[in-house]
């Protein structure tokens, strides 16, 4: 059991580091409130900055490839590329203080399921199926979409030998991270061959 938590502490920390945004946008719904907050040209003077509205939703594909990651890593285990859909949906336009300075933000709520399949899951001799479940919350600031907070949970599961009534409760950890000045994930008004950089400070709980 130790083993196995400390592998889904490794693969906990290889979701952080791979990127969530290597995704294939496989649906795009826009189920939009009554409230509309503006267009994006004179919400935040910049024409290419996403101008969301409450109930917007977006799902994509997402695979997560790490057996390579594992074999540098010495890990004793084997594990197939996770699979599964990530859902992004904005629940509330609203104002927040970030540094004293009054900001209307985003709230968007994450939710995915990502697997081996059966078989695609070796943990100590065992061969079966390894789930992991991800919910989370980011908070990011209209004018630029920079990300303000960001929070997750994920709950990683392991059926040995596919059978559901073994699955065993491998860990479940969360993060709670902000960013001060909000981390600038594109520097609008975007054009072609630009490259910026920018320091900020994460606190992680």
């Amino acid at each position: 059991m130790l083993k196995q938590r400390g592998l889904a502490v490794f693969l906990i920390l290889t979701i952080l580091i791979a990127p969530l945004a290597k995704f294939d946008d496989i649906d795009d719904e826009a189920e939009l409130a009554e409230f509309e907050v503006s267009e994006s040209n004179t919400l935040n003077g910049w024409p290419d900055v996403p101008s969301w509205r409450i109930g917007d939703r977006y799902t994509y594909e997402t695979q997560f490839d790490v057996q390579q990651l594992i074999q540098q890593a010495n890990v004793s285990a084997s594990l197939n590329t996770l699979t599964g859909d990530t859902v992004y949906e904005v629940t509330d336009i609203f104002f927040i203080n970030v540094n004293n300075i009054q900001t209307l933000a985003y709230k968007m709520e994450i939710a995915g399921s990502f697997t081996s399949g059966n078989n695609g899951a070796t943990l100590e001799g065992f061969t079966g199926r390894l789930n992991i479940g991800y919910t989370g919350e980011d908070i990011i600031r209209v004018r630029d979409m920079a990300v303000i907070n960001s929070e997750f949970t994920l709950d990683v599961k392991f059926r040995p030998l596919n059978l559901g009534f073994l699955e065993q409760d491998v860990a479940v950890i969360s993060f709670d991270t902000s960013y001060n000045p909000p981390k600038e994930k594109y520097d609008f008004p975007l054009r072609t061959g630009d490259q910026w950089y920018m320091e900020f400070f994460a606190s992680t709980s």
